[in-house]
């Protein structure tokens, strides 16, 4: 039976688990707060009970005293991700971006979050997880006319045989990609082949992705992640550091413009905010455009 990406579900979970804490939640729109309560409350039931427990201040401390044990900077990460990504999505679309394309959409906000300002934008996943996101957006009041939820297979399928397919697409039109908590997860061949399908969808268009580069954390934190990963059956795939992943880029014709790494989050937002947790260790965003 297919199962939803349980990786993608656990973030949903620890992000509204944390944003109980009102330094948090006061860096966040209204409305991702408010998309993260209710996807809480939609995931499948052995997960959707968090959002009680939660509510105890003692089991979140709890929690993140375990969650910090066995991988330090985890947490914070998720909160850094989110908190970037919006805002680095927000200058996006502030400098002229026209459209949107989240790859690898799981359960984030990021496509419901564009189309609510107004942009055309695409959601991509694989089908089954396409179709619990498409029920959740429509029955929580996310869905619109310019957000678009597309099954798609990475692994089997191109992006402009996908995108090109849909008649409110626009090649013409300068477009985000979005890769959040994504390219990890896909082998180098088929990464390679994203990467050359967003040059050649529109040569303009520009990328803004996550990236764990696994060799700057220890070998017990390592294992912890990847044996994290592994347990909820699903795996790591990318066999890339940030150098080597930045040179791809490079050599796929995209410059990296703004680098956001874990020491510069820890300074500014988590320091910012008061708290003193780490962020997990080999974690960037990357913005990229075109060379």
């Amino acid at each position: 039976m297919k199962k939803i990406s349980y990786t993608a579900a656990y973030i949903v979970v620890k992000f509204y688990g944390l944003t109980k804490d009102s330094r948090i939640a006061e860096r966040f729109d209204p409305f991702i707060l408010d998309f993260y309560k209710k996807m809480v409350s939609f995931l499948p039931s052995h997960l959707s009970w968090y959002q009680n427990s939660l509510n105890s201040s003692f089991l979140r401390k709890l929690f993140i005293w375990s969650e910090e044990l066995l991988l330090p900077g985890d947490l914070m990460h998720i909160i850094c991700r989110k908190f970037y990504m919006t805002k680095m999505i927000d200058e996006a679309l502030s400098s002229g971006i026209k459209q949107v394309v989240s790859m690898g959409a799981g359960f984030d906000h990021l496509g419901a979050y564009c189309s609510s300002k107004g942009i055309p934008t695409f959601e991509l996943d694989l089908d089954w997880m396409i179709d619990h996101k498409a029920n959740f957006l429509g029955q929580n009041g996310f869905s619109n006319t310019l957000l678009k939820p597309i099954p798609m297979d990475f692994m089997q399928q191109r992006l402009p045989d996908v995108l090109n397919a849909q008649v409110s697409f626009d090649p013409k039109k300068k477009t985000l990609f979005l890769g959040e908590g994504f390219f990890d997860y896909l082998p180098l061949e088929t990464t390679k082949e994203i990467l050359e399908d967003i040059k050649l969808l529109n040569p303009e268009n520009k990328l803004l992705t996550t990236f764990f580069s696994l060799d700057e954390l220890n070998w017990f934190h390592r294992f912890s992640f990847t044996s994290g990963v592994s347990l909820v059956g699903e795996s790591l795939r990318l066999p890339l550091n940030r150098s080597e992943f930045i040179e791809l880029l490079n050599e796929s014709g995209f410059s990296v413009d703004k680098e956001i790494s874990h020491q510069e989050m820890k300074a500014d937002l988590v320091k910012s905010m008061g708290l003193t947790l780490p962020v997990l260790k080999g974690f960037y965003i990357l913005d990229s455009i075109p060379s």
